[in-house]
């Protein structure tokens, strides 16, 4: 009993809590979902590209929304540390890498809110076809023509954390295989869900 007691009381220290292992999925599923729904975008038309597009905006609320919960998460809840832990080098690129992570989880939600807050088309967004989200008020009461001049620019950059975004998915899988298959040293282990997918740790 007391052995279960202390295997217990470690385990936040091996591994995240399960809020975070769930949220660290679902906003990871959602925003490659996401990704492809954009690409979509470009070859369809009409009605088709009309309710993509409403979905599109649909899953990037819901990834800002979750993104608040898991940083109000992350700083009431300290996340295990590294066994072994990391070389210094090494602990700099995993924390540009999260930090980075931490941009496109917030800036691309908002970048796209700001697009359709700025677009002179007016299009209401309905969040699954339910509930109904409203625009950046200081933006959309711009002018039409400073609205106009902005809308570009700010879509410019929601493409461009598109870009940052493949980087660093190449990036942050290609940290967890050196982890799982050089290294071999768990921490690949702190973030998955499933007791199968973790296996035991050496």
């Amino acid at each position: 009993m007391a052995g279960a007691t202390v295997a217990a009381a470690g385990r936040p220290r091996d591994r995240y809590t399960s809020v975070a292992i769930l949220l660290h999925w679902v906003i990871a599923a959602l925003l490659l979902t996401n990704i492809w729904y954009g690409w979509q975008m470009e070859e369809l038309r009409g009605l088709a590209k009309f309710n993509i597009f409403q979905l599109h905006k649909s899953l990037g609320i819901t990834v800002l929304v979750l993104t608040v919960v898991r940083i109000a998460w992350r700083l009431t809840h300290r996340p295990p540390a590294y066994d072994p832990p990391l070389g210094r080098w090494e602990h700099l690129a995993s924390k540009a890498v999260h930090v980075g992570f931490y941009v496109i989880m917030l800036g691309l939600p908002l970048t796209g809110w700001a697009v359709v807050s700025l677009s002179p088309t007016n299009i209401p967004t309905l969040l699954f076809k339910t509930i109904p989200w409203p625009h950046i008020e200081f933006l959309h009461d711009l002018p039409i023509a400073t609205r106009r001049g902005l809308e570009d620019p700010v879509t410019e950059s929601h493409h461009l954390l598109v870009k940052l975004t493949y980087a660093l998915v190449i990036l942050h899988v290609a940290g967890a295989l050196k982890h799982t298959l050089v290294s071999r040293d768990g921490v690949l282990h702190r973030m998955l869900p499933l007791p199968f997918l973790r296996g035991r740790k050496a």
